[in-house]
């Protein structure tokens, strides 16, 4: 048989079934975010390359989710040319806009400098006109607007301005329209989250919450010095009780040495306002932003130890979980050769990370161009071109069997000489044997004769 075990994939140590009180493992077919349970026996002769002595059901089993794939296939080419082919072929147009580069916060390891600019009407109308003419040039399903910051909700005059005038063009070009937003919640009242969730179609918001008071209110603080975790935890928690809203909630902890310990108290402090079923809840690392607030990061093992405890406290307090992360064909916004953000000032990037930050120099190296003037020749290749690089193997990524549900994470930070990779590629193992552990207590019907696992939701996308 001309078939070979794919390089990406993923299986656990053996352990013993307490149904059936057999060893088996659980194998992760990375190239199709597809998971089985497989006997040892099977497993040991699958590595052995006796495929021809498999059972014909799993032999298929495998096959069709590329577990097994032909044996003189370039996987990584094949792997690359897929994430190439989504990029190019994407029907949704996903544009980002920063309405302000105001924010009432003062992060210790934000790398942005806040100025009290709004996007103004004469670079709003030359930007509707950029995205009815990406509208035009081929057709689009959907129209995705991100809101971002600095602190989107301090140029929420800019988002009342500019919705109308992105609805009435999606439905011009008749494709969907739906938004997001990434907010700091200080300013997130009962009332702007109706008319952000009503007028401006926002189906997906993302807070963060460094913790309870004690370690938020050390680093997410306003710049005068003031706390925030109570306004912004009041905040989230009225909006996770309100029925009326339908609207995807997500709560990231962004965690260092410093504050790790705070997980857990406000993961029951959540659960204890009766939320934690409306919250989509993740924990992501301090990373460079242009600065060096990297520096005080937990070592990626150690966070990848400490997110399984996490992931253990959230079961136990009944939060969904996504254990298993899916395909990640289009890694960010860079990649895609539509997509684009502006900035307040009226600046074009093609990566969120970068806008407003000083040590990017002036002009902005990473900038694309300008929404007045268009883009810059070339420029949108400096983060672009990113899968290209993998494919030479100037990055790990290259060789990483996770590529395919990770897609390579961040561009710009492995320009920067960052290794950006995710906790997953460190605690997999882990998350699968969890997985399955937790399928079995809540009696998920498992066909041992059928031998595809079925995981829990995916894990929530990265925003910052």
């Amino acid at each position: 048989m001309d078939k070979k075990l794919s390089r990406f994939h993923v299986v656990t140590p053996r352990f013993v079934d307490e149904i059936d009180q057999q060893a088996k493992r659980v194998v992760f077919a990375t190239r199709s975010a597809e998971m089985f349970l497989v006997d040892d026996t099977a497993w040991q002769t699958i590595e052995s390359g006796a495929l021809d002595t498999l059972p014909l059901s799993l032999l298929s089993s495998l096959t069709n989710a590329e577990l097994l794939v032909p044996g003189d296939e370039d996987e990584l080419a094949t792997v690359l040319a897929r994430n190439n082919a989504a990029a190019r072929d994407d029907d949704i147009l996903s544009l980002v806009i920063q309405p302000t580069a105001f924010c009432q916060l003062g992060c210790g390891y934000c790398g942005q400098e806040h100025l009290p600019r709004w996007l103004n009407r004469k670079h709003q109308d030359d930007f509707l006109e950029r995205a009815r003419a990406k509208l035009a040039s081929k057709r689009f399903r959907h129209l995705e607007i991100s809101w971002f910051g600095a602190e989107p909700l301090s140029g929420v005059n800019v988002m009342r301005s500019l919705t109308p005038r992105l609805k009435a063009l999606a439905e011009q070009f008749q494709c969907g329209f739906g938004a997001t937003i990434t907010t700091n919640g200080l300013a997130l009242t009962e009332e702007l989250a109706t008319e952000i969730v009503n007028d401006h179609a926002i189906e997906s918001l993302t807070v963060s919450l460094d913790g309870t008071a004690e370690y938020h209110d050390a680093r997410r603080h306003k710049k005068n010095g003031q706390a925030t975790f109570h306004s912004i935890f009041a905040n989230v928690v009225a909006m996770a009780r309100r029925e009326d809203l339908d609207v995807e909630i997500k709560i990231r902890s962004n965690v260092d040495r410093r504050n790790w310990e705070g997980v857990v108290p406000l993961l029951r402090m959540l659960a204890n306002a009766g939320v934690q079923k409306r919250i989509k809840y993740y924990v992501a690392p301090i990373h460079s932003w242009g600065n060096d607030a990297h520096t005080l990061s937990l070592s990626p093992r150690e966070f990848a130890v400490r997110e399984i405890e996490w992931f253990c406290e959230m079961v136990r307090l009944g939060f969904p979980v996504g254990f298993i992360p899916s395909l990640t064909p289009v890694v960010c916004l860079a990649v895609q050769p539509h997509g684009e953000l502006i900035d307040a000032m009226g600046t074009l990037f093609n990566c969120t990370e970068v806008s407003y930050v000083p040590a990017y120099g002036t002009p902005n190296k990473f900038a694309i161009g300008h929404v007045a003037r268009g883009e810059i020749p070339g420029k949108r290749d400096l983060l672009g071109d990113f899968n290209a690089r993998v494919g030479r193997g100037e990055y790990p990524c290259s060789s990483c069997r996770m590529l395919p549900v990770c897609g390579g994470a961040c561009p710009k930070a492995w320009q920067e000489g960052y290794a950006p990779c995710p906790s997953a590629k460190y605690n997999i193992e882990e998350r699968l044997l969890l997985s399955y552990a937790v399928s079995r207590v809540a009696e998920e019907p498992v066909a041992v004769s059928n031998p595809k696992l079925a995981g829990p939701e995916p894990a929530p996308a990265f925003d910052r």
